[in-house]
């Protein structure tokens, strides 16, 4: 566990030194940026599976992003409807038994590539994916897909501040 953390501070370390070479802007950033970001903390963390950006997720997140927030959330801590539908995670949906998914909002608002990539690591991939339960005995892929979109959430005391919405998925594997 000491070890994890270390590892886990260096690769932090590292994230903020590189927010100093990329652009500020939320809005600079893209899928391949993230990406890419990811693939570097995967590499500092001795992680098998690589980050590649794909329209099939894009589409998702930008859907999700489109969504009122008492549509993107509930206060029951499930994940709502209409993020299921989109996610094809709902019954008979293309990725409820198949494929793992991970999604979430990251803050964006002025902290480059290395800083959303790392929320992304930190707030989205560290958890189980949402459909972990329905997946028995298998794990994700070694190949993880990213889709990314530009949105708003309302933090509290009603400051609206810019997210990036992030969908993630990976083909379900026997264990190896």
């Amino acid at each position: 566990m000491k070890m994890l953390k270390k590892l886990l501070a260096v690769v932090l370390t590292g994230a903020m030194a590189l927010t100093l070479l990329t652009a500020c802007g939320g809005n600079a950033v893209n899928d391949k940026n993230i990406a890419d970001a990811l693939n570097d903390m995967a590499k500092g963390s001795f992680a098998t599976y690589t980050f590649k950006p794909r329209t099939d997720e894009q589409a998702m997140a930008k859907a999700i992003a489109a969504l009122s927030e008492s549509d993107r959330n509930t206060k029951d801590g499930k994940l709502p409807k209409k993020v299921m539908e989109i996610l094809k995670l709902d019954k008979g949906g293309a990725n409820e038994e198949s494929r793992f998914v991970w999604w979430g909002p990251a803050y964006a608002d002025e902290i480059g590539t290395a800083g959303q990539a790392y929320n992304v690591m930190d707030k989205i991939l560290r958890k189980d994916a949402v459909n972990a339960d329905k997946l028995g005995d298998k794990e994700p892929g070694d190949i993880r897909y990213i889709g990314t979109a530009l949105g708003t959430m309302t933090f509290p005391g009603g400051e609206q501040k810019t997210v990036r919405f992030i969908v993630v998925t990976a083909e379900a594997v026997d264990k190896k």
